[in-house]
């Protein structure tokens, strides 16, 4: 049978294929210790179909610094030898030495992770993002997931059940970050912050068009379906600390002195296409990294099934 042509600007991907283009795209860029960017992102077209679809997401840095000191404590120098949060930000070069093994996690490193070289100076900046924007021509929020969720649904003409998930990777004492901290965490990574600035905007009026009435209906739908898969699925209908989830595959990765991350037990006597379903949604990304392999390669790559 023939498909019809998708829609003018819609990419008819399958959500596990492009899953696995993210996954091969991030871990290529990662792995490219944020080298100069045209460079870099010729390394990964070498290996991606010439029609890939390029997205990522950002985060505000008065909020992922924050995130970060507690994730990357154990593998940040920076981060591990200072006393507390506000110790750090009262005199980040007290303890941050630039090109130490581990630092990058404790300065513009969203910035790093997109591979971009270091300006020399900052008018260089907004040329450097168009170009960035190019290449991605889609770049989610953290702060807005769930909208972002409906703008990459329709831009890959995925059907309304491919963006429903769980939120993983909460922390149990997650702490409220200070209106001064978050002022000098944006200060210190202040080229995240004009990343952020800048796809922020680009991702608002990507939504104006798209038209906002309509994506507050379809966010509102995304999280109906999510309480209702929630009281399914899950035992005590949310979140709940590592230790109380039986299966061994469903237990998040906890980081060495961050905060505690939560994660989700099934329900007992689910039915197996339920369970198939409720694992899926429940399961962490690195065992869900561990699938994706497995789904390309075969069963000899990753975990066993």
């Amino acid at each position: 049978m023939k498909l019809p042509l998708p829609p003018p600007g819609c990419r008819r991907l399958s959500p596990l294929g492009v899953a696995l283009g993210v996954f091969v795209t991030l871990g290529f860029t990662l792995g490219l210790l944020g080298g100069p960017f045209l460079r870099s992102l010729l390394q990964v077209q070498r290996v991606m179909p010439n029609d890939s679809f390029y997205f990522s997401i950002v985060r505000d840095p008065g909020t992922l610094g924050e995130s970060a000191f507690s994730y990357f404590r154990a593998a940040a120098p920076a981060f591990r030898n200072s006393p507390s949060l506000d110790a750090f930000l009262a005199s980040p070069s007290r303890f941050f030495r630039p090109g130490v093994r581990g630092n990058h996690y404790a300065r513009n490193l969203q910035w790093f992770d997109f591979g971009l070289p270091e300006p020399k100076n900052s008018q260089e900046i907004p040329a450097m993002l168009e170009a960035l924007e190019r290449v991605f021509p889609l770049v989610l929020l953290a702060e807005s997931f769930d909208e972002s969720l409906v703008l990459l649904r329709h831009r890959l003409c995925w059907p309304p059940d491919a963006v429903d998930l769980f939120p993983h990777n909460s922390r149990g004492s997650s702490r409220q970050v200070s209106p001064a901290q978050m002022r000098r965490l944006r200060a210190w990574n202040s080229l995240d912050w004009a990343l952020y600035s800048h796809f922020n905007r680009s991702f608002w009026r990507q939504a104006e068009r798209f038209g906002l009435r309509r994506l507050r209906r379809e966010v509102a739908e995304i999280r109906q379906r999510r309480r209702a898969l929630a009281a399914k699925c899950l035992r005590g209908g949310g979140p709940v600390p590592a230790q109380a989830i039986p299966d061994g595959n469903l237990r998040p990765f906890q980081p060495p002195g961050g905060g505690k991350i939560l994660g989700f037990a099934l329900k007992e006597g689910l039915g197996a296409e339920e369970r198939e379903l409720c694992g899926r949604l429940a399961m962490p990304e690195l065992p869900y990294k561990d699938l994706l392999e497995r789904r390309q390669f075969g069963p000899k790559n990753g975990t066993a099934a």
